[in-house]
């Protein structure tokens, strides 16, 4: 408990003792493996999802075919499922985690209460939302203004920033998953992107030769 307790704080700095107590107290905190299902597509969601620590991928699947939406970090909650909290609808998104997890699940109802009875609270969620919604507008940028090429410089330069790492582990199937274009388009840009010193493929990933380490 003394942990959950730092971890919150560091969370949620400026929250009412009263709230920090009705959260340690209503919250289940969960470490969640690299690859699993926070929530899956299609099912009914019962709590909010705030990442204590970790890497979670949002993404929505449409005919088979998944496409990126944005990625959740430490102290943020995934606002996706907020749009929730008030209707009894499956979810219309996958959230699924990128590196080992730690989750803090927050009961539906008590965050219902919370939204009102907090202030503190409400300032948070909101943040979060509007965060999270020019995540999706930029998404949305990205795909209707700019050429597959340069999402894909854009997309792999973000891998990297998160990681803070030049070196992207995924295969090419996975990337093109998330660009919602194909393999074969994703092979076919990364042997040009080296042509022109961007990176290295290499057997089993890739090298970014002009991302700058934070």
């Amino acid at each position: 408990m003394i942990n959950e307790k730092i971890e919150l704080s560091n969370c949620f700095p400026f929250i009412e003792k009263e709230l920090e107590n009705e959260i340690l107290s209503s919250g289940d905190f969960k470490n969640i493996p690299k690859g699993e299902y926070v929530v899956k597509q299609g099912s009914y969601l019962n709590f909010l999802p705030i990442i204590l620590d970790g890497l979670i991928k949002m993404y929505a699947e449409e005919e088979e075919v998944e496409f990126l939406l944005y990625y959740i970090h430490p102290n943020q909650c995934c606002i996706l499922s907020f749009n929730h909290l008030f209707g009894q609808e499956p979810v219309r998104f996958s959230a699924k985690t990128e590196e080992d997890t730690k989750v803090l699940c927050l009961p539906i109802e008590k965050v219902k209460e919370w939204f009102i009875k907090y202030p503190s609270f409400t300032r948070i969620i909101l943040k979060d939302f509007q965060r999270n919604y020019e995540d999706l507008l930029n998404t949305t940028k990205q795909v209707v203004c700019y050429k597959i090429e340069d999402r894909l410089v854009n997309y792999l330069n973000e891998k990297a920033r998160l990681k803070n790492c030049n070196l992207i582990h995924m295969s090419h199937q996975q990337i093109a998953s998330d660009l919602g274009t194909s393999r074969e388009v994703v092979s076919r840009l990364t042997k040009k992107l080296q042509s022109t010193n961007l990176l290295v493929q290499h057997k089993r990933h890739i090298e970014l030769k002009q991302f700058q380490l934070a």
